[in-house]
């Protein structure tokens, strides 16, 4: 199971100096990252603005009231597990905070190994809706067969797919290349009447004209030059099964009605045959065209695409479902793992980064081959940025500056100089840069400077520079 690389991080809000200190040591010498507040103000402003696990909460502020901050969380929904620091015998607070949802309680005066030991089980009850979320995720992978989703667009799309495949009615898949209208295709059948019977594709872009006619429909025994035998074709193969037409944009127009008349017939001929044989299939079509488009410049027949058009489905690209891509990427590595005795088990955030910002133009199929190339070249267990392609990487940059205005208004009196908007440029990107890293890792510098390939120590002067 691969996993995003994350540090297990505490916040610790208490107003004692000396206890935020002593226990910010014990546990940073124990591998936590560790963030500080003095009060509850700052606490919530990090809370608000980083991603902390575990939070340390002394209920007795200067300020706001850790009842206050516990229901403030509850809110806006905030994603931590909180333990609440309480006088030794006031009992009362610590029940109302269990009751917001406080995971445990600690009382004053305390033993750094008894807050460990709590922290453990945090970590541990964290572990444990991780691994909840995951299961949750593999039957829904079980439920949808091969495609993998948490996308609320995928899991509307596979929905009506689920809910029409109890009728024989012909279906349209609209998709990109990549995107995977095959797999749908293969969802409706065996989630149809029809799931013990054939399922058959034809990719119309595969074949030339001449063949494809007796792909189709079968040819009958001398019909012509090399016909030596009597041929069924997939039509006749297919029969109480379902057929799939894939990119049916590109059928050719003389096959085309051949189509309507399986559609509306449910008859078709031999190549050399006059016998009209009765077939009993269901159609299911898949385009990454515009047919309606095509129809109106003549290169489709309308009478088929209102036929095949009885129900859309619209399958929604890559770029449109980022939350997908981490866990097709998990998917893709261990099948990976098994075939080429590799066993990587994590995907570093700055890698994971680049893969959610690319823009996909290949969907699911593009992804699929550039995790077998890192996969391929990962020489230990650790997806890093030194896997990722350089076309990535450069249309990550290419993002990045697209967001910067390299422009000026014609109507300004003085243009400025191209040093000046060049050093002015520069500045926005060193600026943008480091705060979305910063962003990104929860303002732990020492990642920052992994992530973006620098000294720890030259990240921290890019900070100074723009007072980050």
């Amino acid at each position: 199971m691969v996993k995003l690389d994350l540090n297990r991080s505490i916040l610790i809000v208490d107003d004692e100096e000396s206890i935020r200190t002593y226990l910010a040591m014990d546990l940073e010498q124990d591998g936590y990252e560790v963030h500080k507040a003095e009060n509850g103000r700052k606490g919530m402003g990090l809370l608000t603005k980083i991603h902390v696990d575990v939070v340390l909460l002394d209920l007795n502020l200067g300020d706001i009231n850790g009842i206050e901050i516990l229901r403030e969380i509850q809110r806006l929904d905030i994603q931590v597990v909180p333990i609440v620091i309480t006088a030794y015998g006031d009992i009362r607070s610590a029940v109302e905070a269990m009751k917001l949802s406080a995971f445990d309680y600690i009382t004053k005066p305390f033993d750094a190994d008894d807050i460990k030991i709590v922290i453990e089980k945090a970590f541990k009850f964290i572990g444990l809706e991780n691994h909840i979320n995951l299961l949750e995720r593999q039957v829904d992978q079980f439920q949808y067969g091969e495609l993998i989703t948490c996308s609320s667009k995928m899991k509307d799309m596979l929905q009506l797919a689920e809910k029409v495949s109890a009728t024989d009615s012909t279906i349209l898949i609209h998709g990109e290349t990549g995107t995977g209208k095959e797999l749908v295709s293969s969802f409706i059948h065996r989630k149809s009447a029809r799931n013990d019977k054939p399922f058959v594709t034809i990719d119309c872009t595969s074949l030339p004209e001449n063949l494809m006619e007796s792909e189709l429909f079968g040819h009958e025994k001398g019909a012509f030059t090399g016909a030596i035998n009597l041929k069924r074709g997939l039509f006749e193969v297919a029969n109480e099964g379902t057929v799939f037409l894939n990119e049916i944009g590109e059928l050719p127009s003389v096959l085309q009605s051949k189509i309507l008349r399986v559609l509306e017939s449910r008859t078709f001929r031999r190549i050399g045959s006059e016998k009209y044989l009765m077939t009993d299939v269901r159609v299911v079509a898949a385009t990454n065209r515009n047919l309606g488009k095509m129809v109106e410049q003549g290169t489709f027949r309308s009478d088929l695409y209102y036929r095949l058009n009885v129900v859309p489905i619209e399958i929604p690209p890559l770029r449109e479902r980022k939350e997908d891509i981490m866990p097709l990427v998990e998917s893709f590595v261990a099948k990976l793992n098994k075939r080429v005795g590799k066993s990587i088990s994590s995907v570093s955030n700055g890698a994971a980064d680049l893969l959610l910002q690319y823009q996909w133009p290949g969907n699911i199929r593009e992804l699929k081959n550039v995790v077998e190339h890192m996969v391929i070249t990962c020489n230990g267990d650790h997806i890093g940025l030194n896997e990722i392609s350089s076309e990535i990487k450069a249309s990550a940059t290419v993002e990045c500056f697209n967001n910067f205005d390299f422009s000026c208004d014609e109507k300004c009196e003085i243009w400025p100089d191209f040093q000046t908007k060049k050093k002015e440029i520069i500045q926005n990107f060193e600026k943008s840069y480091a705060l979305g890293l910063l962003k990104k890792n929860a303002y732990n510098i020492s990642q920052c400077a992994r992530d973006a390939q620098m000294h720890r120590s030259s990240f921290q002067r890019l900070m100074r520079k723009y007072d980050l």
